[in-house]
């Protein structure tokens, strides 16, 4: 079987040379936290950003130009988390729960969308 090519480009290689350039920065930058900021690596260095950045791109519908203004929205949401938790006395984990609240919301809208015949465009005569 022939590989699959786009004007002449290797698609499978150039998506696996990608993949590798994507770690191997996101690698870097971890040593660079860990040896540079932290110093030695600890349990505050989990933060969370896998699950916020799957949810990022999922909400943006994986568009390079929505993820800045989503990535924008829930980073202002998770940095509210402190303000929650002082003003309105609620738990640390109400962040997480906006978090898959928002996440639910998208899924079922991605799911029902043009499933119902009053939500579709009608179509011109």
């Amino acid at each position: 079987m022939r590989a699959a090519r786009l004007a002449g480009l290797p698609v499978g290689s150039l998506v696996l040379l990608s993949c590798f350039v994507g770690g191997a920065a996101a690698g870097l930058a971890g040593m660079v936290e860990v040896a540079a900021v932290h110093g030695a690596a600890n349990a505050s260095l989990i933060a969370g950003y896998g699950y916020a950045g799957i949810l990022v791109a999922f909400i943006a519908r994986h568009n390079p130009l929505a993820i800045i203004p989503v990535a924008i929205l829930f980073g202002g949401i998770n940095a509210s988390g402190g303000l929650l938790q002082r003003r309105l006395d609620l738990p640390d984990a109400s962040v997480l729960v906006l978090q898959g609240i928002a996440f639910i919301v998208i899924l079922a809208a991605e799911t029902l969308y043009g499933r119902f015949r009053v939500l579709q465009a009608k179509e011109a005569a």
